[in-house]
């Protein structure tokens, strides 16, 4: 068999027969070995001797500055690799014990059959889009496309795996770029997501007799707080005197475990004034609470907390919104949730003419520009009302 005939093509080029041989040098690692990456190059069919040199000449420039620029890309790691790291170096610095908890329960149950023993080399921006396009989750044994909120959860956790990935070294980009999510159905849009002021007193009317599940409504829709907040008060950040609520803490439910956390982020530590009907059901509340205490007594559990169960243990949010739907089932305000009422707070103050960046605060937004885009349509019947309330101006000066 004839030897193919070897030349140096340039540095770091070898022709070998059809192929080329690539050599690019990085330097020594700790044992002074040099360390060199290299790679086989062979150019289409057809074209010249000096085209072929061209064509593998540019292709070592590229895997040149491939090699030099991302030399400790990890693109072969697989995406459950990807989430060990996660886990072990980033999540217990940055995230919360809920957020792991549920970043890990939607990861298992989401991602981990599509993208488990994918490489993070193989998981591109289409990939993503697909996985969106076809995921279906099982509600009530039944199998349903993900809703447009759904997908928006999960994605901003594939963001953040991603990225972590990207500062890590693993990978050069994210993925997460332009990825293709479900749309809000127009019908599901139209979907009521405030009490407006003209269905309030209907709404209050009905939690008006006295019972601890009343006063926790009536609380959330009079503060405007996270479910969590108000059942993560305690009875010292209640400042009669001064009409104040101090926020401290947040109930969060891990794997059944209810424990005490920190608000959701740094602004969500803050203090909210009470009207005088709050203080009134509060202080009832107070009373009744301590009977209860009377009657149970030793054993019950958490007598700090400002809401509980009847033995005295934390009170269980999902529980919570269960009786609230089974308490308007029937009725004009089906839909209402528990965050609904933290929305029919901020809404009615907008309407109210409360400055946004006043409300923003108060709801323990993280920045102004969170309270804007949520509240886009209330803010947009609020300029309008602006022009309303110049015509009026107008008018009165007898300007024609």
């Amino acid at each position: 068999m004839a030897k193919e005939e070897t030349r140096n093509v340039d540095t770091g080029i070898i022709q070998r027969g059809k192929s080329y041989r690539f050599t690019v040098y990085m330097g020594y690692d700790v044992n002074h070995r040099q360390i060199r990456k290299t790679m086989t190059y062979t150019p289409p069919s057809g074209v010249t001797k000096r085209q072929a040199d061209k064509l593998a000449k540019e292709q070592y420039i590229i895997f040149s500055n491939y090699c030099k620029g991302v030399y400790n890309l990890k693109e072969n790691m697989r995406f459950h690799e990807l989430v060990d790291d996660y886990f072990c170096v980033y999540a217990p610095v940055n995230l919360k014990p809920i957020t792991i908890y549920n970043y890990q329960k939607q990861i298992t149950y989401h991602f981990m059959a599509y993208f488990g023993n994918k490489r993070l080399k193989d998981i591109s921006t289409a990939v993503i889009s697909h996985f969106f396009a076809a995921h279906k989750s099982v509600i009530k044994g039944e199998e349903k496309p993900l809703s447009p909120g759904s997908a928006k959860r999960l994605y901003g956790i594939l963001q953040s795996l991603f990225k972590f990935a990207v500062t890590q070294g693993y990978i050069r980009q994210t993925p997460c770029i332009n990825v293709i999510l479900p749309r809000k159905n127009p019908m599901e849009e139209q979907k009521k997501m405030f009490l407006t002021l003209e269905e309030l007193p209907y709404f209050l009317k009905m939690f008006e007799q006295y019972s601890p599940f009343n006063t926790v409504i009536l609380v959330l829709l009079f503060t405007g707080m996270r479910s969590g907040e108000c059942l993560g008060l305690q009875w010292r950040d209640i400042d009669f005197e001064r009409r104040k609520l101090h926020i401290r803490h947040t109930l969060t439910d891990v794997g059944g475990r209810h424990f005490l956390t920190s608000p959701k982020s740094a602004t969500s530590v803050r203090d909210l004034y009470m009207n005088e009907k709050l203080i009134s059901l509060l202080k009832r509340h107070q009373q009744e609470q301590r009977k209860l205490q009377c009657e149970v007594g030793e054993s019950f559990l958490h007598p700090e907390m400002v809401f509980t169960s009847s033995t005295g243990n934390y009170k269980d949010r999902s529980t919570l919104n269960t009786t609230l739907k089974r308490f308007l089932k029937g009725t004009e305000f089906e839909y209402m949730t528990l965050h609904k009422l933290r929305h029919t707070n901020a809404t009615l103050l907008l309407n109210g003419g409360i400055d946004l960046k006043v409300i923003s605060e108060h709801l323990g937004h993280a920045g102004i520009r969170i309270t804007a885009e949520t509240y886009t349509a209330v803010l947009d019947s609020s300029r309008i009302r602006t022009a309303d309330v110049m015509e009026e101006i107008i008018q009165k000066c007898n300007f024609l």
